[in-house]
């Protein structure tokens, strides 16, 4: 029997919550939760400081957070809230500590002056999550149905396309359009990482790697598709909004995006891949939910 009355057919191009069941949807927050509480970088205690102010730190001192450390009073307390999340009930109160850890201590770190953007993407899902949960509350504040919990989900996976459209933007506009045409001193620069790696550590990087950025340096125009083809999975990861079909395998790309990125340049984006996975790739694999996923869902 059905959670819910069928979604009505919708034109493969036009966006829409995933008809997702209810066990999917367990799932997917149950994996967020975890990755959520992972990602927030809980030792504040050197951020004494915030000289570089960024975002809400224009308005706020965030700097508490160093002598105010949150123990694990405040940390079960972001769990307990996880939890309610997880089970779908008062997902509003439940969201609450881990999002405000998440974004004051994000804040605090980003603005030390250094700048780096490995976590801040499952800070802006949970955000995006929170303020659906919110404008809905009225409507279903302690349970809210089955539509709602899509629809929260859904709006973490278009934070995950605007995240990537965005930067592939900012790739394309930053180089006056000549990104891929300069992609080949990419391949320079994974060389010198390569080296500055050895020397830091005295250890050798993997022969592979360095005969890879090798090539990529003595062949440009390879260098050039190669480094072209990561920028166009950025600038249409529009596309993973069209349907659960489209999420999954544009997701795998992303993933493989990733996993090329971190072997040949040591540039880990670890809570990307765990996002991706969590939301694009498991809750959609064909025929392991009992039915492929609908072209127009």
């Amino acid at each position: 029997m059905n959670d819910a009355p069928a979604t009505p057919a919708r034109p493969w191009w036009q966006p829409g919550p995933f008809d997702y069941s209810r066990a999917q949807l367990f799932l997917i927050r149950l994996g967020f939760a975890a990755l959520l509480f992972w990602n927030i970088k809980w030792e504040t205690r050197k951020y004494t400081h915030q000289d570089h102010p960024n975002g809400l730190a224009h308005f706020f001192d965030f700097t508490w957070l160093a002598t105010v450390q949150p123990g694990w009073g405040l940390k079960g307390l972001t769990i307990a809230g996880l939890a309610l999340y997880v089970v779908g009930i008062l997902p509003v109160l439940g969201l609450l500590p881990a999002v405000f850890f998440a974004v004051s201590i994000g804040t605090l770190i980003l603005s030390q002056g250094p700048m780096q953007h490995s976590w801040q993407l499952v800070t802006m899902m949970a955000l995006a999550q929170f303020v659906v949960y919110l404008v809905h509350c009225r409507r279903s504040a302690l349970k809210p149905d089955l539509h709602i919990q899509r629809l929260a989900a859904y709006w973490g996976t278009v934070v995950i396309a605007g995240g990537y459209v965005v930067c592939g933007l900012v790739k394309v506009v930053e180089s006056n359009g000549l990104w891929v045409w300069k992609s080949p001193y990419l391949a320079v620069q994974v060389m010198k990482t390569n080296w500055a790696s050895f020397y830091d550590t005295l250890e050798p990087t993997r022969e592979w790697t360095q005969q890879a950025a090798q090539f990529l340096v003595d062949h440009p125009w390879f260098a050039r598709a190669f480094f072209g083809g990561g920028l166009i999975i950025e600038l249409f990861a529009f596309v993973i909004l069209i349907n659960r079909r489209w999420a999954f395998w544009f997701g795998l790309s992303m993933v493989s995006l990733h996993w090329g990125i971190s072997e040949l340049m040591n540039l880990h984006f670890i809570q990307h891949i765990y996002a991706i996975v969590i939301f694009l790739i498991l809750p959609n694999i064909p025929g392991v939910w009992g039915r492929k996923p609908s072209a127009t869902a």
